[in-house]
Parts: C-alpha cells; structure tokens; sequence
C-alpha cells in the first residue's frame, strides 16, 4: 500500500476507536481537521473503504507474526476459531480469529450478501488464502460450531496437516454395529468416545466425543483430531475465548451488525479497520515482550 491508503487506514483506526463505533457517520466528527466540512469528511472515508488497495490480505502479514508468535508460546497449538455471523441484514461474515492469550482477536474475515450458511465450496479458498499467512510449520489447531458439509471441511485440515475441533449437527450419519445411527442416537446412547468412526458416506474418519451436560437441553457433539476425552469436549464448549471478540464487534462494542454499508468489499475493510482496532485496544494490555537487550550494570553505591 502507499501513503495515502496507509494514513487512510490509521485515520479510520484512530476514529473507531475514538468513538468506540463502526458507523462512519460518527467518525466525521473525530477526523483529522486538515478535512474541513461534514461532505468532504464523508468522500474521505467513503474513499477509503472503496479503495481496492486497502486489503486484508496486504494488511495482516504485518500484524500475524506477532499474534502467531504470542498464540503459539512455549509450543502449544496457535489456535483459530471460525466463526459465521450476520454482519447486516442480507450479508454473512466468515471471520478467522486467533487466540494469542484468554481471548481471540480477528485474523481475516469475508463478507458476503446471503442470509444461509457458507458452504465449504466458499470456505475453501478463503481458508486456503488465511493458511498462507500463517507461519510455516507452525502447529494450527480450527476450532467451529456447527458449519454445513463438515465431511468436507474435515478432510481438508486433515490434508493439510491441521488439528480441529468442530462443533457436529445431531443429525449425521454414523456406521455402527453393521448398521447406521445418528449422532444425536449415539448421544443419547450415552456414547462418550467415538474413534475413527467415518462420517456417511463420504469416508472421512475422525475421533468424535460427546458430552450432554445436565441442564443443557443439547450435547456437545464435537469431531477431534486427538483421541475424544471429557476435558477436551468441555474445553471446546468455552468457546475458546470467542464469546469476547464477538461482543466486541457487535452489541456491546464497535456495533457493526447496524452499519449501512451495502457492498461486501466495502463491509471487508470496515472489518479489517475493527480488527485492528482490537488488537491495539487488547494489545495495551497484555504484558510485554522480554527485552533482547540486558540492561547495563549499574555502577555500585
């Protein structure tokens, strides 16, 4: 990116964060002053999340390595939550996070005018694009709720090397005992671990444990790269820190869902100005990195 796009972008970060919003008609009246009236403050911002050199993709490596580095400490599993979500009436948002710490910050979104669910079909290139930013080598584990064609998704971390978690539907189809039952059949059978079992037809094989906690009306029925145990389901259903992150860009934050915007790229880069929003506002307070650098002996009293 130039100058241009990068003051732009630090503008739009500095506005929301300002006035804790996402609705650019509020960030005109925080703008820099070199923009002198309301409409040229609004051709400004309009600009900016017009300009197709303003990208996720150009952005975010310079901001990854760091959060990846942090996820990643002491050699655990980076861990990345996926998440579908409304953004606004007519346009869903699949939006990849990161867990560096207790909660997760927004790694790379994509918006897109359907109120249904986004199929691996439209997951799989923009999985394949986010997989290219992270570290090479690194140990990633995708956590999900409930995503349609899981066998799909399933076989792709697989392929890739990924570890997963993924949140299962009650309705897929087993193979048991020379027969067929449901996951939600095995739930009730109170069937905890499942190994290796094969979802379908489509022969994906996966570890799957199942949980029905009482009080909760649902099981957690959740598809595992490593062997099912009760610590592993109840580990997943915290939601691994993504409850915060999306309160943050919705009701109780920045207030996104009610943004005006109507073109999916435009929305793209009103997120990409939230995420990193976020990541300044929760990289205040985490602690800081130990200093390469020993600090000179101080002479003695």
């Amino acid at each position: 990116m130039g100058k241009q796009q990068v003051e732009g972008l630090a503008d739009g970060i500095a506005c929301a964060l300002s006035g804790r919003s996402a609705n650019t008609a509020e960030w005109q009246a925080v703008l820099p002053r070199r923009h002198v009236d309301d409409k040229s403050k609004e051709r400004y911002v309009r600009r900016r999340l017009a300009n197709p050199l303003i990208s996720p993709l150009r952005v975010m490596p310079g901001f990854i390595p760091e959060m990846a580095e942090m996820a990643g400490a002491n050699g655990k599993s980076i861990m990345l939550p996926m998440e579908q979500s409304r953004i606004a009436d007519g346009f869903a948002c699949l939006l990849l996070s990161i867990r560096p710490g207790e909660r997760a910050l927004p790694l790379t979104g994509e918006v897109r005018e359907t109120c249904a669910s986004l199929g691996f079909e439209r997951q799989k290139p923009w999985l394949e694009a986010a997989f290219a930013l992270l570290p090479e080598g690194a140990s990633l584990l995708l956590r999900g709720d409930r995503f349609y064609g899981p066998a799909a998704l399933l076989r792709w971390c697989q392929e890739q090397g990924w570890g997963y978690r993924l949140r299962l539907r009650e309705n897929l189809l087993l193979p048991h005992a020379g027969g067929e039952l449901t996951t939600g059949e095995a739930a009730k059978a109170a069937l905890t671990v499942l190994q290796n079992v094969r979802l379908g037809e489509s022969g994906v094989e996966t570890h799957i444990g199942i949980l029905q906690e009482q009080g909760h009306p649902e099981p957690w029925i959740i598809a595992m790269s490593e062997p099912p145990s009760k610590g592993r389901v109840l580990d997943d259903g915290r939601r691994a820190g993504i409850e915060p992150l999306c309160s943050d860009g919705k009701s109780r934050g920045f207030g996104i869902t009610k943004t005006q915007w109507r073109h999916p790229d435009r929305i793209e880069r009103l997120i990409l100005v939230l995420t990193i929003a976020l990541y300044w506002a929760a990289s205040t307070g985490m602690p800081p990195k130990p200093s390469r650098y020993t600090p000179k002996n101080k002479p003695a009293a």
